[in-house]
């Protein structure tokens, strides 16, 4: 018996003995050049489609049928190369029922699709959770789809919910998650603001007050990606795209057509105690900013938060110079132009 899901765009038909893995959602990417930068060729030498299957903590899936070359796995995606004309594709996974994604948006040679799955959990230890969520934490500066931050914040939540999950690191895995979590939210901003960029474009013209409106909107969010994650690369390609766009726009005259972006500061640093019989859990301690040296909680930020450990990582606002710990009573500490790393003694 199999039962057949109809959606947007896509629909999937899948068997009934085993956990179903249902699809969210299928888009065209059209700002995403990956099928054409990263091109494969079919075997009548056409170029191939880019299909960016996304499916949160599952690893070895398998896909079968209208399938050019090998499949190539980051984590929390696949990418499958089609033929122009695809129709469908299969998957097998051992702890999942076998099923098919059948395309009714029309594949184009040189062109990127996603289709986001959503999977159900299947019971695991907290261990091998936390470990599939901080994978992607550690290879986030390679991306800048929306999706596959989506797809994080899924196998964080996972782990945080596990019964397993030891209360005295639920601070610090929180931190890890909502981290991501910032970065997800201004990305699916930028793609959001894309996607009205070119209904804007198709319904009105490039040189129209409404397509010059978005494209603003779309800019100013790139700017505020590269500016709070200058480690992404990829978002100053973003970037520099959407710029030139821009400025080819005949409402864009005022633009210079070189941007200088001032990316902000990053610090690392420890904090220690002078009186160990004073201490207290470091991942209960949060950092603010201050903008000046008199710690004033009025006029302070919060802006992270210590780890278990006593290391903290946070990015200096642009119109604070001055940091300090919970507890400290004393003048906050200066953070000159050129620091990388400080520890903190209270």
């Amino acid at each position: 018996m199999k039962r057949y899901i109809t959606l947007i765009g896509v629909f999937i038909c899948i068997s009934l003995n085993a956990q179903e893995i249902k699809v969210k959602s299928m888009e065209l990417l059209q700002t995403d050049l990956s099928a054409r930068t990263q091109t494969r060729l079919d075997i009548n030498g056409n170029p191939c489609a880019l299909v960016k299957v996304v499916v949160p903590s599952v690893e070895g899936m398998q896909f079968e049928g209208w399938v050019i070359g090998e499949v190539q796995y980051k984590p929390g995606e696949y990418q499958v190369y089609v033929p122009a004309g695809a129709k469908k594709i299969q998957f097998r996974h051992p702890d999942y029922s076998p099923g098919e994604i059948c395309f009714t948006l029309p594949i184009e040679g040189k062109c990127t699709y996603r289709v986001t799955l959503d999977v159900p959990t299947i019971a695991t230890t907290y261990e091998e959770l936390i470990d599939i969520a901080r994978e992607y934490s550690r290879d986030y500066r390679d991306h800048t789809e929306s999706s596959y931050y989506l797809a994080a914040i899924t196998a964080y939540d996972q782990a945080i919910g596990h019964n397993d999950c030891p209360q005295t690191e639920r601070d610090n895995i929180f931190e890890e998650r909502n981290r991501l979590a910032a970065i997800r939210k201004l990305t699916y901003f930028r793609e959001k603001a894309d996607t009205l960029v070119h209904e804007a474009e198709a319904k009105h013209g490039f040189t129209s007050e409404e397509t010059y409106k978005v494209l603003s909107g779309e800019y100013n969010i790139a700017n505020k990606l590269v500016s709070q994650y200058p480690e992404i690369e990829g978002f100053k390609k973003i970037q520099q795209q959407v710029h030139d766009r821009l400025v080819q726009h005949p409402m864009a005259q005022e633009i210079v057509t070189t941007t200088v972006t001032k990316q902000r500061q990053q610090i690392t640093g420890r904090v220690s105690f002078k009186n160990e019989y004073a201490a207290v859990p470091f991942n209960s301690l949060s950092i603010y900013a201050s903008p000046t040296g008199k710690i004033n909680p009025r006029q302070s930020e919060l802006i992270g938060k210590v780890k278990a450990d006593g290391t903290f990582q946070i990015v200096i606002p642009d119109d604070m110079k001055y940091i300090y710990v919970d507890g400290e009573k004393k003048d906050a500490h200066y953070i000159s132009p050129d620091m990388e790393t400080i520890n903190i003694v209270i």
